[in-house]
């Protein structure tokens, strides 16, 4: 959740269905991220935290085991305009080396190009959008880039 104060919505969340509660660490009004991570898996969601670029992976070192998936922000969703900025493919590595298991979701203007390399650093959920005049070439793409990797294609 890219919202202040996301505490204030674990509840509403978890009443919705929702099965994953992701929030940025520097969003949290919470006085521990340790209690918001409980009041999350007491709801019954799993718990994820948002990586901005300007944040580092050293931020949730000491809470990576408390948590089932890293967001890393590759570029700005609200803006395509915003290059994918593939310095932070070195922040899913610093991840995937935190913790072998973790889920990492890479976002941003993330095209086949850029989800090669995001699931060769340890990416492996992807969130794509595309905006190209050959869009069913790109998913063709992507679609040939997760068989490789899942099958060994």
């Amino acid at each position: 959740m890219l919202v202040l104060n996301p505490e204030r919505f674990v509840e509403q969340f978890a009443q919705s269905g929702c099965d994953c509660f992701v929030f940025q660490i520097e969003k949290t009004d919470s006085s521990s991220v340790g209690e918001l991570i409980a009041k999350i898996r007491e709801s019954g969601m799993k718990v994820g935290v948002g990586l901005s670029q300007e944040q580092e992976v050293s931020s949730i070192k000491e809470i990576i085991s408390d948590l089932d998936m890293v967001h890393i922000s590759c570029g700005d969703p609200c803006d395509d305009e915003v290059p994918f900025n593939p310095v932070m493919l070195n922040k899913v590595a610093e991840v995937r080396k935190l913790n072998k298991k973790i889920l990492i979701e890479v976002e941003g203007n993330v095209t086949s190009v850029e989800m090669t390399g995001a699931v060769e650093k340890g990416a492996n959920l992807v969130v794509s959008g595309y905006k190209g005049s050959d869009t069913l070439t790109e998913f063709k793409d992507m679609r040939f880039i997760v068989n490789k990797f899942k099958y060994g294609l």
